[in-house]
């Protein structure tokens, strides 16, 4: 959920022009309510099919796993809000949208290093982590675009 919500946030801070124009209150707005909606919308789905899967029951589990994804999600927009109080309007974006492209490079990386117990080499992880932070930076062009900004 912190990788979707990561992804979508990208999208959603691409569409922002990277002058003053913009208030501080907006740019919150639009990771909230980004976040917020994201994360409802997955939940509500999630607990639907969840119940579906199990003929109606929802188990302790699956309110567990909801429960560490909207957490995750939280996660994230409070990461991204620590730039936006800290950091002049200039830079606020683009220390945004850094912190949101390393989250996804680390996991990457991440995600190799500890593949299969065999702890595959740096380098391998750091190509790894490259190619998927493009992968998201270009969904993350593309759903911008296809949305109209």
């Amino acid at each position: 959920m912190a990788l979707y919500v990561s992804v979508c946030l990208l999208a959603a801070l691409t569409g922002l022009p990277d002058h003053a124009d913009r208030h501080l209150l907006d740019v919150l707005g639009i990771v909230w309510g980004t976040t917020i909606g994201l994360a409802l919308a997955h939940w509500f789905a999630f607990r639907l099919s969840a119940r579906l899967v199990e003929s109606g029951e929802l188990r302790r589990e699956d309110t567990q796993l909801a429960l560490a994804q909207l957490i995750g999600a939280a996660a994230i927009a409070a990461a991204c809000t620590v730039p936006i109080l800290l950091l002049p309007t200039s830079a606020e974006l683009d220390a945004v949208r850094f912190l949101l492209a390393a989250f996804i490079s680390v996991v990457a990386y991440a995600v190799v290093r500890s593949s299969a117990g065999d702890h595959s080499s740096r380098l391998r992880a750091l190509a790894y982590a490259g190619v998927v932070l493009c992968i998201a930076l270009t969904v993350a062009t593309a759903k911008n675009m296809l949305s109209g900004h």
